[in-house]
């Protein structure tokens, strides 16, 4: 035998016989055993709102020492007992702000939820919101889970403690302690009580100023935003993230703000005023909304939520009074029509979504109108003021042969000029591609600027034509109300 053949047969004998011995001694490592992450203390949810509603997009986990050694894929995540998709992992503070140092609390943000079709029109992975039928409003779900274990094959250290594959830690969020929401942070939120008319009635307000508005040294506009049946309560962020209306201001990547900053402006200020049962209440004792049935359709709240406004801007001195513009859906854009009709002077124009201010009630055979809910009168009062409507052809909720189309075709039959509508065939959005929202959710189009063809008025001639197929002039809401002022 060659020497160098020799050598090879020496060095695989010598290499045979540590593998054996390996084998003997791998036999005997036991292993390991998962257990329970004790070094992890709490944990918190970061809550995003997206054009269906609110998601979690992360979560914090605060540990009782440094935490190290780990990437993306160390995780694997559950949020309300849904797999989650980790697509960043860092470290951060208790408010999940990266950190470019070791610290104590792990962040990982998470995929966009899943959204899918569904009866209701879309069905949302893991909210944290839980619908509340007796009393129609949502409301954050009173235990939400979140389950953190390591993926196989990792690990990763907590101080001197080595966790590896399998070991967990679960952590319930009940209150608002543990929920981050960033977007809603930058909110100024207080409440506003209303005594008069024997009446004690406090609304929850949110007001954003815009970036920049110290110093632009002019007034500035003054988007107001009027929530849906679903929103109401005393939690001004389940108002604000309920629908995405931090789209309208930069607190979002899409917004409307760039709309607002002519000449130099910073902006427009945005406020959201929440009631605490509906704006279709005429008790203020909730139950079933006055939709028109009865004839009257007052609120009992236009006089608190005007003083709210009112209140708002008195204080707000930089907001350019010519400039106030009010809009809402469905119950908000009740509200809307309502305020138009009670004090409509007030304000610079109006947008109204999926309103329900019902125009007309027929009688049983569907033909005959029983009675107008809108009267002439009332049409004549505000056929001259700066009004934008939106809705959807398949709103199956809120019907618009009984509210928006006659009272579009009504106010253009008076001589209003400039008065307009959008009507969408359907609602699809952009944050979940492929999914049709229920006919009702025309509010996503604008919050997602997605309001960009109006109805050709020189085509209706009836209610019936008020439809998205003579939906052909271009035009986009939010420029528009932009221009508009008061006369």
């Amino acid at each position: 035998m060659k020497k160098g053949k020799k050598v090879f047969a020496v060095a695989m004998a010598v290499a045979a016989v540590g593998g054996l011995s390996c084998v003997v001694a791998c036999g005997d490592k036991k292993p390991h055993e998962p257990v329970n992450m004790d070094a992890a203390e709490s944990a918190s949810i970061i809550v995003t709102g997206y054009e269906f509603g609110p998601g979690v997009s992360g979560v914090v986990v605060e540990f009782d020492d440094v935490v190290k050694g780990f990437t993306k894929d160390t995780f694997t995540v559950k949020t309300a007992n849904k797999t989650r998709t980790v697509q960043e992992a860092y470290c951060s503070d208790e408010k999940g702000v990266k950190s470019t140092d070791a610290t104590k609390y792990l962040t990982l943000q998470l995929g966009m939820p899943k959204v899918t079709s569904s009866m209701w029109g879309a069905s949302v992975e893991a909210s944290p919101f839980t619908y509340d039928m007796t009393k129609n409003v949502n409301k954050w779900a009173e235990e939400y889970k979140i389950n953190l274990a390591v993926a196989e094959n990792q690990s990763f250290t907590v101080g001197k403690v080595k966790y590896q594959a399998k070991d967990s830690y679960s952590y319930n969020v009940t209150t608002s302690a543990n929920r981050i929401i960033p977007q809603t942070a930058t909110w100024n939120k207080d409440s506003y009580t209303y005594n008069q008319d024997g009446k004690d009635i406090t609304l929850t307000r949110a007001a954003r100023k815009p970036d920049g508005a110290d110093a632009d040294n002019q007034k500035n506009p003054l988007i107001i935003w009027l929530h849906g049946m679903g929103e109401g309560g005393t939690d001004i962020d389940i108002d604000l993230l309920g629908n995405e209306v931090t789209g309208l201001t930069s607190d979002n990547e899409t917004n409307v703000q760039h709309y607002f900053k002519s000449n130099d402006s910073a902006g427009a200020y945005v406020l959201a005023v929440q009631t605490p049962t509906m704006w279709m209440d005429t008790t203020g004792e909730g139950g079933k909304p006055n939709d028109g049935e009865s004839g009257e359709q007052e609120s009992y709240y236009t006089e608190a939520l005007y003083a709210a406004i009112t209140d708002y801007v008195a204080k707000t001195p930089d907001i350019d009074t010519d400039r106030i513009y009010l809009g809402g859906c469905s119950n908000g854009g009740y509200m809307t029509m309502n305020m138009m009709f009670k004090h409509g002077d007030y304000f610079a124009a109006f947008y109204p979504i999926c309103e329900a201010y019902r125009d007309r009630v027929y009688e049983a055979d569907g033909t005959t109108i029983k009675h107008l809910n809108i009267t002439d009168a009332m049409i004549e009062q505000i056929k001259d003021y700066n009004i934008w409507f939106l809705q959807s052809d398949n709103d199956g909720t809120v019907n618009p042969d009984l509210y928006m189309r006659p009272t579009f075709k009504r106010l253009l039959d008076a001589g209003a000029t400039n008065v307009f509508a959008t009507m969408t065939p359907n609602v699809t959005g952009m944050d979940a591609e492929g999914v049709n929202y229920d006919g009702h959710w025309s509010w996503i189009y604008a919050f997602n600027d997605d309001v960009r063809k109006r109805i050709d008025n020189t085509k209706i001639t009836s209610a019936s034509d008020v439809k998205n197929e003579n939906c052909t002039v271009d035009g986009n809401m939010w420029d528009w109300l932009s221009k508009q002022t008061k006369a």
